[in-house]
């Protein structure tokens, strides 16, 4: 049976050996000057992750299985799932033991769209500068939300933490009461240029590729 787009976790990202992996948000502007010394900024596009993988050597047929994938992720319209596999878990909750079984949920959104507060949260929990939360929004496509915490904030003893600022800001189509996942989000990627390996004896080394996020 022919694989559905997004390619989920479990059926290619979790399966790379992975040996170096970036992550980062893309600038997605450019710079001007004016006579009097001003430097401006202006912005184009959205604001996309994007970063490279490399793989660290395997066994021929485990690189092979992996070079189907990517082979088919070459294709236009192919797309996958994929985590920042640095980042298993909110900073200050390891495991995500304090969070348990907890629901958290989008509480309210700031309209400078780069705050946002969440409740569902254990009374005290600490979300930290550096933490990694997405949630879903939209349909036909849902698109996939992700954000960095740059101003964390601590939940009051109903559970909500307020004023939490992310990068990138916030797009619209977001909404309350939206479930949010800390520490551990996905994102969809399209694959952007890939580096097969090179066989010797009985192993592959030198696999890498490119990925970029997408928001359909």
């Amino acid at each position: 049976m022919a694989l559905a787009y997004p390619l989920p976790v479990s059926e290619f990202f979790d399966r790379l050996p992975i040996a170096r992996i970036t992550s980062r948000a893309a600038a997605a502007n450019t710079i001007s000057e004016t006579f009097s010394g001003d430097v401006i900024k202006h912005g184009h596009g959205s604001r996309l992750w994007g970063g490279r993988i490399v793989l660290d050597m395997d066994h021929h047929g485990a690189v092979a299985a992996i070079e189907a994938c990517l082979s088919l992720l070459d294709e236009p319209g192919a797309s996958f799932m994929m985590w920042d596999t640095r980042q298993p878990h909110p900073l200050a909750d390891p495991q995500k033991l304090i969070l348990g079984s907890a629901a958290p949920v989008i509480d309210s959104l700031n309209q400078n769209n780069r705050e946002l507060g969440i409740s569902g949260l254990p009374a005290g929990y600490e979300i930290s500068r550096g933490d990694l939360l997405g949630f879903t929004y939209g349909a036909n496509p849902a698109r996939h939300a992700y954000h960095r915490v740059v101003t964390g904030a601590a939940a009051d003893g109903a559970g909500t933490a307020a004023n939490i600022e992310v990068t990138p800001f916030i797009r619209p189509g977001a909404a309350t009461g939206t479930a949010v996942t800390l520490g551990n989000p996905v994102l969809k990627a399209v694959l952007t240029t890939a580096q097969y390996g090179e066989g010797r004896s009985g192993v592959t080394e030198g696999g890498s590729f490119n990925w970029l996020q997408t928001l359909r």
